[in-house]
């Protein structure tokens, strides 16, 4: 998706058809806007990470616009090129795309509707913004992620798997898959994901980040 730099659900293993949690049709609650960290269109998101900021540059070829490496948004130095995946081999029900991190531990899809996107882990921490209180559930109980949206990342909680697909693929990992015009890498660190417009998550089991 262009000069891709990115950024970045639950354990489950099959289909799970899901809700946020506290209500069926939306986030919980739904974050004040990020300013955009990018001048270009489909740039990656910027945002706050655990380690320090590396120096990324690097003189050597990569795929065009698809290494987020490249750039301050990706969480560690990590150069390795990314290798760009067919989407068909990733289809799902209703028009989605749908994978599982090689871990095991992040479940992710992307489809057409408002909240067919996003990615979530059981074992990530609450995302900055997110409205995880509830009265049915603990916050060990439910999984952490994002909605998003082209131009739009949405932190929240779920009382259930809503990016679940059955037989979820794996994403390896320092491939990317791009699908409706969002994009997600998959890295050791982090899957990081890319919403376009400056915005975009990375989540793994250290953080939960976006803008």
């Amino acid at each position: 998706m262009f000069r891709r730099t990115a950024l970045l659900a639950a354990s489950a293993s099959v289909a799970f058809a899901m809700t946020a949690c506290g209500n069926e049709d939306a986030p919980a609650a739904a974050p004040t806007p990020a300013p955009s960290a990018a001048s270009q269109i489909a740039a990656p998101p910027q945002v706050t990470i655990a380690n320090p900021p590396v120096d990324t540059t690097d003189t050597a070829s990569a795929p065009e616009a698809t290494d987020p490496a490249q750039t301050g948004a990706n969480p560690v130095n990590n150069t390795d090129p990314i290798t760009p995946v067919d989407p068909a081999r990733y289809t799902a029900y209703g028009n989605e795309v749908g994978w599982k991190s090689p871990s095991g531990k992040i479940y992710c899809k992307i489809g057409s509707t408002e909240f067919g996107s996003g990615c979530q882990s059981g074992d990530a921490p609450v995302p900055d913004g997110a409205n995880c209180v509830t009265p049915s559930f603990t916050i060990d109980q439910l999984s952490k992620g994002f909605y998003m949206t082209p131009g739009k990342v949405t932190p929240t909680c779920f009382n259930q798997g809503e990016f679940g697909v059955e037989n979820a693929q794996t994403l390896e990992y320092n491939t990317s898959i791009t699908f409706n015009g969002m994009t997600c890498f998959s890295r050791v660190e982090a899957m990081i994901c890319d919403a376009g417009g400056g915005h975009g998550f990375v989540l793994s089991m250290q953080q939960a980040t976006s803008n």
